[in-house]
């Protein structure tokens, strides 16, 4: 059986990103490659922690080899 993916609370997404809960929502809203939130129920949101990685790991510039 998979693992279900871990999800993260607004104040985990934002401190992962390294950002406020006011930009990640900005985040959000302005960045159509921004992971969607789970919406589990009134008041409670989350975002996947594998998704915000795959993010983190696309806005990452990756070195050539010879930079290295």
């Amino acid at each position: 059986m998979s693992q279900m993916p871990r999800l993260m609370n607004l104040k985990e997404t934002a401190d992962l990103l390294s950002v406020s809960r006011a930009t990640l929502y900005r985040m959000q809203k302005r960045d159509p490659r921004f992971p969607p939130p789970l919406y589990l129920s009134p008041g409670c949101v989350r975002w996947r922690e594998d998704q915000i990685h795959a993010y983190i790991q696309r806005l990452t510039p990756t070195m050539p080899d010879d930079q290295e």
